[in-house]
């Protein structure tokens, strides 16, 4: 199977993962994603008319993109449609910017929403949606028994925001975490916007609840000022990784941390819950997933069979410790095991594109 995918790809993890997940696992199983870059052209304008032209001299079962009409034009989604070749939207953060693909969705065959919270305003937008969440390659991410677990929490990621309160709250009470961040002198680094960027985005994030609770939860953070290093003994700093250590890293910890809150919204009563590739490279990866419960989370994986969950910051501190106890080694070797089982059967890139092929029709043998 030959596929076209239209997508704006530069060398930062943002974009790299991407490499990494599906456009690698795919590989696997005879399906060839080839990238067409935007940026390989002088402008938006010729790379909209070279790839209408790549697409009528060579033959794709289907075509892709993740991008909005800023990059890939209406007028170039009609003609693709006048070439018969099935065509997909991928929205993979839906959940927070929905408005992303306002436009560009109802040209689409259909439109892959990884958040179903926001499905009624694509519905609205007359888009043809079918919902599927992230997932890990098995392939990239795999579990290799450790030689020596290292007896303490990790979290691999950018310590912002409640995320930073999480992490301080398990440090205080005196359980070793270690955190890989590109994080200087105790600050987070962070991507600067000008005043025009915030306000659009505060515009856009004001017209859809999900969003109001984002811009309340950013201004009660900033007004508590939770400062990300607390002065205690029981927090390492250590730089970022790169992808081809992700999995080691979740291979060695007894525990993977991690946050099911979108941005801030964890300091709130009721938080924004959100799905992100941590959750499944982790128990691919053969690592102990550990964070607050999540219902959709649920439904993946077992609790305390498959993921660990905690639902206060008493019980967080709780289970913390009593996993950590070395006399758990056995409890812990079965949970990771079967993550890593329920992972490969049900959690890969290619269970979701089987799910996508079949909506569009397509008829796809290994």
């Amino acid at each position: 199977m030959e596929i076209l995918y239209y997508f704006r790809q530069q060398q930062t993890p943002m974009y790299l993962w991407q490499n990494v997940h599906f456009i690698d696992e795919l590989s696997h199983h005879g399906i060839n994603i080839e990238v067409f870059n935007p940026l390989n052209f002088k402008n938006v304008d010729l790379a909209n008319a070279n790839l209408i032209g790549q697409l009528q001299e060579k033959k794709y079962d289907m075509f892709m993109t993740c991008h909005n009409e800023k990059l890939l034009y209406i007028d170039t989604l009609k003609e693709i449609k006048k070439l018969g070749i099935p065509n997909l939207l991928i929205c993979f953060d839906n959940l927070l910017i929905p408005y992303e693909h306002k436009k560009v969705c109802a040209y689409f065959d259909l439109v892959w929403l990884t958040a179903i919270e926001t499905k009624h305003m694509f519905d609205r937008w007359g888009a043809k949606t079918v919902f599927s969440p992230y997932a890990a390659n098995p392939y990239k991410y795999y579990y290799k028994v450790a030689d020596l677990e290292r007896n303490k929490m990790v979290f691999n990621g950018t310590p912002y925001g409640s995320r930073a309160n999480m992490i301080n709250n398990i440090t205080s009470a005196g359980i070793p975490v270690d955190v890989y961040a590109n994080v200087n002198n105790g600050k987070v680094v962070k991507k600067k916007h000008t005043i025009t960027e915030y306000m659009q985005k505060m515009v856009r994030f004001f017209s859809f609840s999900i969003g109001r609770k984002v811009l309340w939860s950013a201004l009660k953070q900033k007004v508590r000022k939770h400062s990300f290093i607390k002065d205690n003994n029981s927090l390492v700093i250590r730089p970022g990784v790169e992808f081809d250590e992700i999995s080691k890293l979740y291979s060695e910890y007894s525990l993977s941390l991690s946050s099911t809150s979108a941005r801030d919204t964890g300091i709130l009563k009721n938080s924004v819950e959100v799905i992100v590739l941590r959750c499944f490279e982790i128990p691919m990866s053969g690592g102990i997933l550990f964070c607050k419960y999540n219902e959709e989370l649920s439904r993946y994986f077992e609790e305390d069979k498959e993921i660990i969950f905690y639902r206060t910051e008493e019980e967080m501190i709780r289970k913390a410790k009593y996993y950590l106890d070395p006399k758990r080694d056995a409890e812990r070797k079965q949970i990771r095991m079967c993550a890593r089982k329920r992972a490969e059967s049900e959690h890969t890139w290619m269970k979701r594109f089987e799910l996508v092929f079949s909506e569009l029709g397509l008829l796809y043998k290994e």
